[in-house]
């Protein structure tokens, strides 16, 4: 079963595979909503939003290919080490979803 939630910022609906973060103010955040709602603040350094997108579509990314990944596992043991990389990527994707944050709060 395919998860959904509603972006934070457009209404629309995210989708689990989609390019999207979470938020605590805002919740699910399609990657381009929080783009466009972010960029061209002039409290907030377009290098550090732009470094802290990319970061986090690189993880998100890796999370999403263990997941599916961990679909095609025969193993229990290859399933196991999957997800154990995948929780401590995901901690990863949460530091820098807090970074973001601090960028949004500064909106």
């Amino acid at each position: 079963m395919v998860k959904k939630w509603t972006c934070g910022v457009c209404g629309g609906e995210v989708i689990e595979g989609q390019r999207f973060t979470f938020l605590g103010s805002l919740g699910a955040v399609h990657v381009e909503c929080l783009t466009a709602r972010l960029a061209g603040s002039l409290r907030i350094d377009e290098r550090d939003l732009l470094a802290l997108l990319d970061a986090n579509e690189a993880l998100l990314y890796a999370i999403v290919r263990l997941k599916e990944a961990d679909k095609i596992a025969g193993s229990e043991e290859v399933k196991v080490a999957l997800s154990e990389v995948r929780a401590s990527i995901e901690k990863s994707a949460g530091k820098i979803s807090s970074l973001l944050q601090k960028l949004q709060d500064r909106q």
